[in-house]
């Protein structure tokens, strides 16, 4: 079998749920000159699927594939998304960076600089951007993400540019729940402590803590994704 065979079982065993055979694939085809690169980024990929969940594998398998000879636009974003859910934000920011400036690559750089904490790089990264194009769920992480970090004005423009993009957006509810959510929980703690010290007794301590559990339901609301 072939390298371009192998390939496409490959993705044939993740589709279907097989990724130890998946992983087979990819692994015979890596060394393929042709095909090695993107047999790599999806070995890389499939070493984060449940049945193979291997980190630092995958992240292995991403730095192999983006010094390949042949590896190309598509394969350097597929890494980069490893590199970001296998928890290495500079890698993913490289690779991203080596991928493209807009789609799947320019969401994934600027979750990275997020994570990052390099807020002056994001901006300037956002900057200007006015559609955003590629895979949903990239810019999607991108939003949930910079609102749970409390970077509101993040979150509004990257999901404003999946609207003029015509990609589907997160609610508006929810980026401005998560986005104030630490606060909502702080002034509901806030409130708890007030009225044991302001009013003791069994009415009081109630209502305290009813102010707690609706801050923690706040909070359980605002980490779903």
């Amino acid at each position: 079998m072939g390298a371009h065979e192998l390939v496409e079982a490959g993705r044939q065993h993740v589709a279907t749920g097989r990724v130890r055979e998946a992983v087979a694939c990819f692994h015979r085809a890596a060394e393929d000159p042709e095909r090695g690169a993107e047999a790599l980024s999806l070995l890389a990929a499939a070493y984060l699927l449940p049945g193979a969940q291997a980190p630092e594998l995958a992240l292995a398998h991403a730095h192999r594939a983006a010094r390949h000879p042949a590896v190309g636009g598509e394969h350097l974003a597929r890494c980069a998304a490893v590199a970001l859910s296998a928890g290495d934000p500079t890698l993913a920011e490289e690779l991203a960076g080596r991928a493209g400036t807009e789609g799947a690559a320019l969401a994934i750089r600027a979750t990275a600089r997020l994570r990052l904490g390099d807020l002056a790089g994001l901006r300037a990264l956002l900057a200007g951007l006015q559609r955003a194009s590629g895979p949903a769920v990239f810019w999607r992480r991108l939003v949930v993400e910079a609102s749970a970090a409390g970077r509101l004005r993040v979150a509004l423009a990257a999901r404003q540019a999946m609207r003029r993009g015509g990609l589907p957006a997160p609610g508006l509810p929810g980026v401005l729940l998560r986005a104030t959510a630490a606060p909502l929980f702080l002034a509901s703690l806030t409130a708890t402590t007030v009225l044991a010290l302001a009013a003791p007794g069994r009415p009081a301590a109630g209502a305290g803590f009813a102010c707690l559990l609706a801050g923690l339901g706040i909070v359980l609301v605002a980490r779903r994704p």
